[in-house]
């Protein structure tokens, strides 16, 4: 059967479809394909980071000639570089990190977006990384080692330095080292002593130029500026607790609650024994609860424990002695006078003590029940702390205490549980910002508490529990404390590690860190109350 023809009206439309077919085919050249966007990657060097500054190696691919590169925290741009393409390292200056928002030690999750110059972009994945903003980096000359011993000291200005501290190298015999700015190892010195995280180092004497190193219920002795032992305990006094006189002598608690006077210089010995100026061991001393201290005076004073009225109950007594100084009108080592404060039953969690740093006040840590804890602070030159004796009684704090210690500089009292840490004020009361205390992160503790007289601020060293076999651990977390303009104590900065790290305040109040392997010098703390108000 014949098809039907198509009318005119019909012909037009299909030629329409007619010509749309033809040009599909190949009437007329089709639009270039889009070009894929450019591969970007971020990488840190590390994803802890203590410097100056903050690198980050940026590669980029896939742009013709030149692209502009932003560098964010999350969406948040931080820096914007020029980028010819490839890998490039490119360097954030302190100043770009917004420490408001993100802290200090800055947590960042960094991403660099790139553009082109023809408007393609693309974004890397984010790279996280902490970073810390210091004043100065010191690493091993040969960049093999650490620059410095676990534990340290810093001799000299804050803008030459040296380092002073204790290890155990392959010899195992523990050594002194000192080490310059540079990180040269300038001095060493076997120790009569072992070294241990426990071992204390204590300021240069401005009189004898000497400082003690003490290992707790091992050993002392005293070195000078040239790292020369000049005496040392013999092997049956064990120190518990450690004072220096102002001449530079050392008073000193051994682990059987005696206390010895003990001479800085050499008592004409090859072996550089420490004379024993006096000895204070009398029956009624049980135990030593406070490190002595000494008074404008020339005083010492020892708070102990004692016999109390029966044989369940003990007293606590500070003792004033005579340190044994030329014109004095007692003999170094007795009594001048005593006083008794408070009784205590033998089967409780017996007081903790620290003195004021005038030995007015003894502060005495009580523990109560439902494993509690305050502070009560009395007078140290009056008997029976009641009534006008006693000053004040501090809240209850939540926790068992570990230790308590004075801050002058901040005119506070500190006390320190395993894991928590509250100020208290002249009246007795906590003076934390938000009345919450300042905690060690995560399984860490509060191991040690570094302070200068002079100075507001303090730090915490947080370390983990220790061992199965009781040795101590190294530090991995260091918290600064200062002060808010109305006086509460609030966190300015947290740095944790992933190995270990150590800390020391020089004589200017600057403080230094070993973060692994390396020294830094940390910004003032003005520098990063600025940074974060």
């Amino acid at each position: 059967m014949a098809l039907p023809s198509l009318t005119r009206r019909a012909w037009r439309p299909a030629l329409l479809v007619a010509s749309s077919l033809a040009a599909a085919c190949g009437g007329s050249e089709p639009p270039p394909p889009t070009p894929d966007p450019p591969q970007v990657a971020l990488t840190v060097p590390a994803s802890i980071i203590s410097d100056t500054h903050l690198d980050v190696i940026v590669t980029v691919s896939g742009c013709e000639g030149s692209s502009t590169l932003n560098v964010r925290d999350r969406e948040t741009i931080l820096r914007t570089f020029p980028h010819s393409g490839g890998t490039m390292t490119l360097r954030l200056e302190r100043n770009d990190i917004p420490y408001a928002t993100v802290g200090l030690a800055a947590n960042l999750s960094l991403n660099a977006v790139a553009v082109c110059s023809d408007g393609r972009t693309n974004n890397s994945q984010p790279a996280p990384v902490s970073y810390f903003p210091v004043q100065r980096r010191i690493v091993e000359p040969q960049n093999a080692g650490q620059v410095v011993t676990d534990h340290f000291v810093v001799d000299g200005t804050s803008a030459n330095p040296a380092f002073i501290g204790c290890g155990v190298p392959p010899t195992e015999i523990s050594t002194m080292y000192r080490v310059d700015l540079s990180g040269n190892v300038t001095h060493t010195v076997g120790m009569p002593i072992t070294c241990t995280p426990e071992t204390v180092i204590t300021e240069r004497n401005p009189v004898s130029g000497k400082r003690w190193v003490w290992t707790p219920n091992v050993g002392a002795f005293a070195i000078d500026a040239q790292m020369q032992i000049t005496s040392r305990t013999t092997t049956d006094i064990r120190p518990t607790q450690l004072t220096v006189l102002p001449g530079g002598d050392a008073v000193i608690v051994d682990r059987i609650d005696e206390v010895r006077r003990l001479s800085h210089n050499p008592n004409g010995t090859s072996e550089s024994i420490a004379e024993v100026k006096w000895h204070y061991a009398p029956p009624t001393l049980e135990s030593v609860i406070a490190p002595p201290l000494v008074r404008a005076d020339g005083l010492i004073l020892i708070a102990s424990l004692g016999p109390g009225p029966d044989a369940s109950r003990t007293d606590v007594t500070v003792t004033e002695l005579y340190a044994g100084e030329t014109g004095e009108q007692g003999a170094g080592g007795t009594a001048r006078a005593a006083f008794k404060l408070r009784t205590f039953a033998r089967n409780e969690r017996l007081p903790l003590g620290a003195f004021n740093d005038t030995g007015s006040t003894l502060f005495l840590g009580l523990q109560l029940g439902s494993e509690q804890s305050q502070v009560i602070a009395c007078s140290a030159t009056l008997d029976e702390c009641e009534g006008a004796q006693l000053q004040w009684t501090s809240p209850a704090l939540p926790v068992p205490l570990a230790h308590i210690l004075y801050h002058p500089g901040a005119s506070r009292l500190v006390a320190v549980g395993q894991k928590r840490v509250w100020f208290l004020d002249a009246s007795g009361q906590i003076r934390n910002r938000d009345n919450r205390s300042i905690d060690a992160n995560g399984a860490l503790n509060v191991l040690q508490v570094l302070r200068r007289p002079n100075s507001p601020e303090l730090f915490l060293l947080n370390a983990p529990a220790r061992g199965l076999d009781g040795a101590p651990t190294l530090p991995n977390e260091i918290v600064a404390v200062d002060q808010t303009g109305n006086g509460e104590a609030r966190e300015l900065f947290r740095h944790q590690v992933v190995g270990s790290l150590g800390g020391s305040i020089d004589p200017e109040g600057r403080l230094w860190v070993r973060t692994g392997f390396d020294v830094v010098q940390t910004l003032s703390l003005s520098e990063y109350r600025r940074y974060r108000p």
